[in-house]
């Protein structure tokens, strides 16, 4: 590799940050002047409104005869069929093993050694 920088490198100068340049506000005057009183709406507290009277219109319609009601009824539980247990063919054979009775004694308790390093 025969490529070897030759004189100085340019860097771009560290910069600062400044506010940039902005133009000053200007204001116009206007001919536009409010002439009188301005009049305002009037406080007021809030109140139901008004409801009209109901109208009941009278019908040419009327029951005839009798009306028939349902008989009150008392609450009875339903019927429910008899329960039948079948009767199976399935029937242990030979000695089933049965874990030998014993009484709780409390276990051993070890004793807690530690291994120190010996450097």
């Amino acid at each position: 590799d025969n490529l070897q920088p030759e004189g100085e490198f340019q860097k771009r100068p560290d910069q600062t940050w400044a506010p940039g340049e902005r133009a000053n506000i200007i204001k116009r005057g206007d001919n536009l002047h409010p002439e009188g009183e301005f009049s305002k709406r009037p406080d007021a507290k809030w109140a139901p409104g008004e409801r009209a009277d109901l109208v009941k219109r009278g019908d040419n319609l009327h029951p005839e005869g009798e009306f028939h009601k349902r008989p009150d009824q008392t609450w009875a539980p339903g019927e429910r069929a008899n329960i039948v247990k079948r009767g199976d063919n399935l029937q242990p054979e030979g000695v089933f093993a049965k874990r030998p009775d014993s009484v709780w004694a409390p276990g051993k308790t070890n004793m807690i050694t530690y291994n120190h390093r010996s450097d």
